[in-house]
């Protein structure tokens, strides 16, 4: 994994990012102070199907199949965070890679470190406020922004000249010091890793499926309404309280197969950014991608893998729901699978 560190909003605020996804039956909601937020309206990710959250059987990761007369696509979800020391079992990984037609990485966030440079320093202006932002917070949730930044040894008046939003997305992550640390890629780029690896008879083409900006999320949390600013703040506390250790047990889980406890488990400031509608547009994308991408491979006799973020596999409307409405057979982990 890379880590890359950049000032943002002046010191002590230091940034190293790398990150790691409404139906469409559901009319976009538009977000605004006219009421609550309903965020199945906007969020692809808010409602999972039931029937296909199932802990795996085999050793490792869960795996789904995707399936039709003469082709198997093996999907591996994985979560939107994930550290990049964790123990995982790849010995299913490895039997699926060797002599798959294709491996199809699925859509995650593009990180351009000039572009994130650029917008902490040059950006300021989409984040300040005309007031401090905690008088424009309910009481329980300032208290709780002023405790985090005690428990970083940060002053309480350290964020308030920039908006809610964005301090969410600082305090998601924040460390002691007031540095800032957002995990992507340790897994996905050990998979690309091994599907290149000589010891594999015969290696996979890598197909990689559009990314989203991560800059444009940050801009448009930018304009967020009031209500979606509180959301995110609230999101960005949520991660930081649950700490490391939090993102540490999910993946653990994950890697044990636990399906049930990942998608359970609370989803930090990734709730923020999917609740944002143009954001939201950008992950139905990338799921409509990744519907796209293996229905092309199931035309392919053999076999592919797939490895593609867990809730936008699992989602209403998601990769998996959708390739079941197109008379694809999908089966879970908790069926026996060569």
């Amino acid at each position: 994994m890379t880590i890359r560190r950049f000032a943002a909003f002046g010191a002590p605020w230091v940034a190293a990012l790398s990150l790691a996804l409404a139906p469409a039956a559901f009319a976009q909601q538009a977000v605004d102070d006219s009421g609550p937020i309903d965020l199945k309206r906007v969020d692809p990710e808010a409602t999972l199907v039931e029937e296909l959250i199932v802990n795996a059987r085999l050793p490792g990761p869960a795996w789904w199949k995707v399936s039709d007369a003469d082709t198997t696509v093996y999907v591996l979800g994985v979560p939107a965070l994930v550290p990049s020391k964790i123990e995982v079992d790849d010995s299913v990984l490895r039997r699926r890679l060797d002599g798959a037609n294709v491996l199809i990485m699925g859509q995650e966030a593009d990180i351009s470190v000039v572009r994130i440079i650029a917008l902490a320093i040059g950006g300021r202006k989409l984040f300040i406020l005309d007031q401090p932002m905690r008088q424009t917070l309910p009481p329980a949730l300032r208290a709780r922004l002023e405790a985090r930044l005690a428990a970083i040894k940060e002053k309480p008046d350290s964020m308030d000249a920039i908006k809610p939003a964005f301090a969410g997305f600082l305090i998601a992550n924040s460390q002691d010091g007031g540095h800032v640390s957002i995990s992507l890629g340790g897994v996905t780029d050990k998979i690309r890793d091994l599907a290149k690896d000589k010891s594999l008879q015969k290696r996979p083409r890598i197909q990689k499926l559009p990314d989203y900006s991560l800059v444009g999320a940050v801009k448009t949390l930018a304009q967020a309404p009031e209500p979606l600013q509180a959301l995110c703040l609230d999101a960005g506390l949520r991660q930081a309280e649950n700490g490391e250790g939090g993102i540490q047990r999910t993946a653990e889980a994950w890697a044990r197969g636990e399906v049930r406890q990942v998608v359970s488990a609370d989803r930090g400031f990734q709730r923020c950014l999917a609740s944002t509608p143009s954001i939201a547009r950008d992950l139905r994308e990338g799921r409509d991608d990744a519907v796209r991408a293996i229905g092309s491979a199931l035309k392919t006799p053999g076999k592919a893998v797939a490895v593609i973020e867990l809730r936008s596999l699992l989602a209403q409307d998601g990769v998996l729901d959708q390739l079941r409405a197109k008379g694809f057979t999908v089966t879970t982990p908790g069926d026996p699978a060569p």
